[in-house]
């Protein structure tokens, strides 16, 4: 059991999107959070500057789920999440907030992976209409980039033990979450610093490079 790290490879896959095939970036099973140590993740920090930055990032774990016809039969399926830019890992403590774009299912004769959508607990084969109305693909059949959701509505900003803040945020994808905040010396966020930014944005208050700064009387002042 755990918290379990997932880490943006190097390698690529292509993924059929409404009949159309895109370049996604791989995940590969890295540590459990409680096992990181300063190699690890060193490591871990250097895969956000993979670049470029995938619209969306496939997990080479498998889960067998069923694929729908006739008769339904069981898949090798693969988790397929959207990304963040500059994001290099992604833990499966709720996917960090990051949308759940569908399965993909490689296909045995041709090798390529075609995303379906898990409705009714079968997968379904995405065809162009269907991911327009999903939001996978713009008009010009290009994929869309869909990272963590923004917050859009925080209240009740409280302290948690020495260092943290917890805040009840609504997010864009329409829902209620509480976000935890690292926060120096007791000083909580106002709640209107967490509108408009992601859950990533948030991990820590005041942000690197908004600390405090020393006035001309000497005194510790906050930066603005």
């Amino acid at each position: 059991m755990g918290v379990n790290t997932f880490l943006l490879d190097r390698r690529t896959a292509k993924l059929l999107i409404g009949g159309s095939p895109h370049t996604v970036g791989t995940l590969r099973r890295f540590f459990k959070i409680t096992e990181l140590d300063e190699d690890r993740a060193a490591e871990r920090d250097a895969a956000a500057g993979i670049t470029p930055s995938p619209a969306a990032a496939m997990l080479m774990d498998i889960t067998d789920l069923p694929l729908a016809g006739e008769p339904a039969k069981p898949a090798p399926a693969h988790l397929v999440l959207g990304w963040d830019e500059g994001r290099g890992s992604v833990t499966d403590f709720g996917w960090d907030y990051l949308p759940q774009l569908g399965y993909a299912v490689r296909n045995a004769a041709t090798q390529e992976y075609l995303l379906c959508e898990l409705r009714d607990e079968l997968l379904y084969p995405i065809d162009a209409t269907r991911a327009l109305e999903l939001g996978l693909l713009d008009g010009n059949g290009h994929l869309i980039r869909r990272g963590q959701p923004v917050i859009t509505g925080c209240e009740n900003v409280r302290p948690f033990l020495d260092r943290y803040a917890d805040a009840d945020c609504t997010l864009s994808n329409g829902a209620t979450e509480t976000l935890m905040t690292t926060i120096e010396g007791g000083r909580l966020p106002p709640a209107e610093w967490f509108i408009g930014k992601t859950p990533r944005e948030v991990a820590k208050y005041p942000p690197e490079g908004h600390g405090r700064s020393r006035s001309a009387a000497g005194e510790a002042a906050p930066e603005p």
